[in-house]
Protein backbone atom coordinates (compact mmCIF):
# COMPACT_ATOMS: atom_id res chain seq x y z
CA UNK A 1 0.00 0.00 0.00
CA UNK A 2 3.04 2.32 0.77
CA UNK A 3 4.97 1.54 -2.20
CA UNK A 4 1.59 2.14 -3.79
CA UNK A 5 0.83 5.78 -2.86
CA UNK A 6 4.84 6.60 -2.86
CA UNK A 7 4.55 5.56 -6.66
CA UNK A 8 1.31 7.96 -7.23
CA UNK A 9 2.53 10.44 -5.34
CA UNK A 10 5.69 10.38 -7.51
CA UNK A 11 4.03 10.09 -10.76
CA UNK A 12 1.61 13.10 -9.77
CA UNK A 13 4.84 15.27 -9.54
CA UNK A 14 6.08 14.11 -12.55
CA UNK A 15 3.23 15.39 -14.23
CA UNK A 16 3.05 18.70 -12.55
CA UNK A 17 6.52 19.03 -13.46
CA UNK A 18 6.15 18.23 -17.22
CA UNK A 19 3.40 20.44 -17.41
CA UNK A 20 5.32 23.77 -15.82
CA UNK A 21 8.05 22.81 -18.09
CA UNK A 22 6.04 22.01 -21.64
CA UNK A 23 3.17 23.86 -20.94
CA UNK A 24 0.50 22.98 -23.96
CA UNK A 25 2.64 20.24 -25.22
CA UNK A 26 3.30 18.51 -22.18
CA UNK A 27 -1.03 19.28 -22.07
CA UNK A 28 -1.79 18.09 -25.33
CA UNK A 29 0.76 14.32 -25.44
CA UNK A 30 -0.56 13.65 -21.71
CA UNK A 31 -4.22 14.09 -22.73
CA UNK A 32 -3.45 11.76 -25.86
CA UNK A 33 -2.28 9.41 -23.97
CA UNK A 34 -4.74 9.50 -21.10
CA UNK A 35 -7.78 9.24 -24.44
CA UNK A 36 -5.95 6.11 -25.79
CA UNK A 37 -6.10 4.01 -22.20
CA UNK A 38 -2.66 4.85 -20.72
CA UNK A 39 -2.43 5.56 -17.19
CA UNK A 40 -2.61 9.06 -17.17
CA UNK A 41 -5.13 11.04 -14.99
CA UNK A 42 -6.79 13.85 -16.32
CA UNK A 43 -8.11 14.37 -13.01
CA UNK A 44 -4.57 15.83 -11.93
CA UNK A 45 -3.52 17.14 -15.47
CA UNK A 46 -6.58 19.15 -15.95
CA UNK A 47 -6.67 21.31 -12.84
CA UNK A 48 -2.98 21.35 -12.33
CA UNK A 49 -3.62 23.07 -16.21
CA UNK A 50 -6.15 25.38 -14.52
CA UNK A 51 -4.10 26.33 -11.60
CA UNK A 52 -1.24 27.59 -14.33
CA UNK A 53 -4.14 29.21 -15.46
CA UNK A 54 -4.49 31.64 -12.59
CA UNK A 55 -0.60 32.07 -12.29
CA UNK A 56 -0.89 33.38 -15.94
CA UNK A 57 1.55 30.70 -16.72
CA UNK A 58 -1.09 29.12 -19.35
CA UNK A 59 -4.56 30.78 -20.73
CA UNK A 60 -7.32 28.97 -19.89
CA UNK A 61 -8.91 29.34 -23.94
CA UNK A 62 -6.22 27.85 -25.32
CA UNK A 63 -6.24 24.83 -22.39
CA UNK A 64 -9.11 24.12 -23.07
CA UNK A 65 -8.57 23.82 -26.76
CA UNK A 66 -5.74 21.83 -26.60
CA UNK A 67 -7.26 19.48 -24.42
CA UNK A 68 -10.20 18.99 -26.48
CA UNK A 69 -7.82 18.47 -29.49
CA UNK A 70 -5.90 15.83 -27.96
CA UNK A 71 -9.21 14.52 -26.46
CA UNK A 72 -10.69 14.14 -30.41
CA UNK A 73 -6.92 12.73 -31.87
CA UNK A 74 -6.90 10.36 -28.80
CA UNK A 75 -10.15 9.06 -29.17
CA UNK A 76 -10.47 8.67 -32.97
CA UNK A 77 -6.23 6.47 -32.21
CA UNK A 78 -8.25 4.65 -30.33
CA UNK A 79 -11.15 4.21 -32.84
CA UNK A 80 -9.02 3.41 -35.63
CA UNK A 81 -6.74 0.62 -33.70
CA UNK A 82 -10.04 -0.58 -32.17
CA UNK A 83 -11.76 -1.14 -35.82
CA UNK A 84 -8.59 -2.17 -37.44
CA UNK A 85 -7.72 -5.18 -35.04
CA UNK A 86 -10.61 -5.58 -33.63
CA UNK A 87 -11.35 -6.56 -29.23
CA UNK A 88 -8.82 -9.77 -28.56
CA UNK A 89 -5.65 -8.02 -30.42
CA UNK A 90 -7.03 -4.34 -28.15
CA UNK A 91 -7.26 -6.59 -25.12
CA UNK A 92 -4.42 -8.64 -25.26
CA UNK A 93 -2.01 -5.81 -26.67
CA UNK A 94 -3.03 -3.72 -23.48
CA UNK A 95 -2.47 -6.69 -21.12
CA UNK A 96 1.26 -5.27 -21.72
CA UNK A 97 0.72 -2.09 -20.96
CA UNK A 98 -1.07 -2.72 -17.81
CA UNK A 99 -4.64 -1.94 -19.57
CA UNK A 100 -7.17 -3.37 -17.25
CA UNK A 101 -9.41 -5.84 -19.30
CA UNK A 102 -12.05 -4.94 -16.97
CA UNK A 103 -11.91 -1.32 -18.28
CA UNK A 104 -12.60 -2.59 -21.53
CA UNK A 105 -15.75 -4.65 -19.94
CA UNK A 106 -17.40 -2.27 -18.81
CA UNK A 107 -16.82 0.19 -21.72
CA UNK A 108 -18.42 -2.57 -23.93
CA UNK A 109 -21.26 -3.01 -21.25
CA UNK A 110 -21.71 0.59 -21.07
CA UNK A 111 -21.97 1.23 -24.99
CA UNK A 112 -24.32 -1.78 -25.57
CA UNK A 113 -26.89 0.16 -23.20
CA UNK A 114 -26.77 3.59 -24.50
CA UNK A 115 -24.75 3.46 -27.82
CA UNK A 116 -23.94 6.72 -29.21
CA UNK A 117 -25.04 8.55 -25.63
CA UNK A 118 -22.50 6.19 -23.90
CA UNK A 119 -19.32 7.87 -25.71
CA UNK A 120 -20.48 11.24 -24.80
CA UNK A 121 -21.46 10.72 -20.99
CA UNK A 122 -18.03 8.11 -20.95
CA UNK A 123 -16.01 11.06 -21.52
CA UNK A 124 -17.18 12.50 -17.75
CA UNK A 125 -16.96 9.51 -15.87
CA UNK A 126 -13.80 9.03 -14.12
CA UNK A 127 -11.38 5.57 -15.55
CA UNK A 128 -14.41 5.11 -17.98
CA UNK A 129 -14.07 8.22 -20.14
CA UNK A 130 -10.46 6.69 -21.17
CA UNK A 131 -11.93 3.35 -22.85
CA UNK A 132 -14.81 4.79 -24.37
CA UNK A 133 -13.42 4.93 -27.82
CA UNK A 134 -12.68 1.21 -28.31
CA UNK A 135 -16.34 -0.27 -28.31
CA UNK A 136 -17.04 2.31 -30.25
CA UNK A 137 -14.19 1.34 -32.86
CA UNK A 138 -15.45 -2.54 -32.30
CA UNK A 139 -18.98 -1.67 -33.24
CA UNK A 140 -17.79 0.56 -36.00
CA UNK A 141 -19.79 3.54 -34.80
CA UNK A 142 -20.28 6.17 -38.19
CA UNK A 143 -17.66 9.17 -37.28
CA UNK A 144 -20.69 11.56 -38.25
CA UNK A 145 -22.11 9.99 -34.73
CA UNK A 146 -18.61 9.41 -32.72
CA UNK A 147 -17.01 12.67 -33.52
CA UNK A 148 -19.74 14.90 -32.35
CA UNK A 149 -20.41 12.83 -29.50
CA UNK A 150 -16.76 12.76 -28.36
CA UNK A 151 -16.30 16.80 -28.58
CA UNK A 152 -19.27 17.20 -26.60
CA UNK A 153 -18.22 15.07 -23.66
CA UNK A 154 -14.84 16.08 -23.79
CA UNK A 155 -15.54 19.70 -23.92
CA UNK A 156 -17.89 19.19 -20.60
CA UNK A 157 -15.34 17.80 -18.93
CA UNK A 158 -12.61 19.59 -20.29
CA UNK A 159 -13.60 22.96 -18.98
CA UNK A 160 -15.17 21.92 -15.98
CA UNK A 161 -11.60 20.34 -14.61
CA UNK A 162 -9.64 23.53 -15.87
CA UNK A 163 -11.77 26.00 -14.22
CA UNK A 164 -12.11 24.33 -10.77
CA UNK A 165 -8.23 24.44 -11.03
CA UNK A 166 -8.16 27.97 -11.51
CA UNK A 167 -10.37 28.52 -9.47
CA UNK A 168 -8.41 26.77 -6.67
CA UNK A 169 -5.05 28.46 -7.78
CA UNK A 170 -6.83 31.77 -7.38
CA UNK A 171 -7.97 31.44 -4.10
CA UNK A 172 -4.63 28.97 -3.06
CA UNK A 173 -2.90 31.32 -0.44
CA UNK A 174 -6.21 32.22 1.39
CA UNK A 175 -6.86 27.89 1.55
CA UNK A 176 -3.49 27.69 2.62
CA UNK A 177 -3.40 30.36 5.61
CA UNK A 178 -7.35 28.02 6.67
CA UNK A 179 -4.78 24.96 6.43
CA UNK A 180 -1.88 25.99 8.18
CA UNK A 181 -3.64 26.31 12.06
CA UNK A 182 -5.45 22.94 10.79
CA UNK A 183 -2.05 21.53 10.85
CA UNK A 184 -0.67 23.14 13.94
CA UNK A 185 -3.98 21.76 15.82
CA UNK A 186 -3.04 18.27 14.32
CA UNK A 187 0.56 18.20 15.40
CA UNK A 188 -0.55 19.50 19.09
CA UNK A 189 -3.04 16.61 19.37
CA UNK A 190 -0.75 13.76 18.02
CA UNK A 191 1.99 15.07 21.05
CA UNK A 192 -1.10 15.24 23.73
CA UNK A 193 -1.80 11.47 22.46
CA UNK A 194 1.67 10.31 22.81
CA UNK A 195 1.94 12.16 25.82
CA UNK A 196 -0.91 10.31 27.79
CA UNK A 197 0.07 7.30 25.99
CA UNK A 198 3.57 7.21 27.58
CA UNK A 199 1.61 8.28 30.87
CA UNK A 200 -0.57 5.46 31.29
CA UNK A 201 2.23 3.01 30.28
CA UNK A 202 4.79 4.57 33.18
CA UNK A 203 1.94 4.52 35.35
CA UNK A 204 0.20 0.87 34.90
CA UNK A 205 -0.57 -1.05 37.89
CA UNK A 206 1.93 -3.18 39.46
CA UNK A 207 -0.03 -6.41 38.86
CA UNK A 208 0.20 -5.32 35.36
CA UNK A 209 4.28 -5.58 35.11
CA UNK A 210 4.35 -8.73 37.37
CA UNK A 211 1.92 -10.50 35.04
CA UNK A 212 4.41 -9.42 31.52
CA UNK A 213 7.12 -10.79 33.74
Amino acid sequence: MVGDESGATFLIHTLESFLTTAGYLALFLLTLAQCCGFPVSSEVVLPFAGVLVATHILALPLVILVALIAELVGALIAYGIAAWVGRQAVVGFGRRFRLKESHFEAAERFYERRGVVAVAVGRVVPVLRSYTSYPAGFARMPLVKFIPATLVGALVWDASLSIAGMELGKHFNRIGAVIKPIEYLVVVLVVLALGYGIWRYINRPAATVDEEA
